[in-house]
């Protein structure tokens, strides 16, 4: 996962290439009338063809993501090489949305006028800061995480905003499968060893539905109970090997159902990994309390 969208410029046009909105976070602009008038004429190419999702170019090392509204406006991005375009897909139609719901009736002038556009770039900078935050928080996850469908919001998105197309067109066959796995009781990690996908896959899925505000997530922390006899009868009867026996009595301290696995694992020197098929081979002898990761925010303020 990454930690910061990468866009450099935005750019609103018409479909005859004027831009009419133009933000910037670098000095030198790159996205100039030129290139506008290129990429008109490409997109125009492309929907003539029908080929109306989002299309992504390279272009003197960065890359150009851009999305035609009807037939009349493009919206354009122009990122960093290497920046998550299933993320920067999601902020590009909330921009999409946002410039042409707000400015619905600017946007009928045959002549627009550019000015009474300028005060979108506030709408711009509250928008990256939101989805920044949220990549942020999703970047310093590990598998060993618990992701739960927030379903009422998930049923909004659905009604409302045709998000199963778009979900399928961005994520295709694999993302419905990790949708479908979600239970709000499988890891990450999990998820990734019954469907045989990535954890990477996996957690672009999970990032893609963290930023659109349908997910909940829950760090997963284990609960070690005071050892008596019947636990260490218990170890005994699963044969547990000695060096598994040798990590479980040092972490017993430490698994006190408040610090996370991962937390837990990093004070023995030991990978996640190793720590969970050790506690996995516990069963019920271990508890699993699930603690929510905060600074996912459910929606972006209009």
């Amino acid at each position: 996962m990454v930690d910061k969208l990468g866009v450099q410029e935005f750019m609103v046009l018409t479909s005859g290439g004027t831009p009419i909105f133009h933000f910037s976070n670098v000095d030198k602009r790159k996205l100039d009338e030129l290139l506008s008038g290129f990429l008109s004429a490409i997109t125009s190419f492309a929907t003539e063809f029908g080929e109306k999702s989002i299309q992504r170019l390279s272009f003197e090392g960065s890359e150009l993501l851009y999305e035609q509204f009807g037939t009349d406006y493009l919206f354009i991005f122009l990122v960093e090489s290497g920046s998550s375009e299933k993320v920067l897909r999601v902020v590009l139609r909330e921009l999409t949305n946002r410039f042409v719901f707000r400015y619905q009736s600017e946007l009928k002038m045959d002549i627009p006028v550019l000015d009474v556009f300028m005060d979108f770039e506030n709408d711009v900078r509250g928008v990256f800061s939101y989805y920044e935050g949220i990549l942020v928080v999703m970047s310093s996850l590990s598998a060993f995480v618990i992701p739960e469908i927030k379903k009422n919001n998930l049923d909004n998105a659905i009604k409302t905003g045709g998000f199963l197309d778009e979900f399928h067109r961005d994520l295709g066959s694999s993302g419905n499968r990790v949708l479908s796995a979600i239970d709000g009781m499988t890891s990450i990690y999990d998820i990734s060893r019954n469907l045989g996908l990535s954890e990477t896959e996996i957690s672009e899925i999970i990032e893609y539905l963290a930023i659109r505000g349908l997910l909940r997530v829950s760090k997963l922390c284990p609960l070690l109970h005071e050892k008596d006899s019947r636990f260490d009868a218990y170890l005994d009867l699963i044969g547990l090997p000695s060096k598994d026996y040798q990590l479980l009595d040092r972490a017993k301290s430490l698994c006190n159902g408040d610090r996370s696995l991962v937390d837990v694992s990093e004070r023995l020197g030991v990978v996640p990994e190793q720590l969970y098929e050790v506690l996995e081979k516990l069963g019920d002898e271990v508890e699993w309390r699930l603690v929510e990761v905060t600074g996912l925010i459910d929606e972006l303020e209009p």
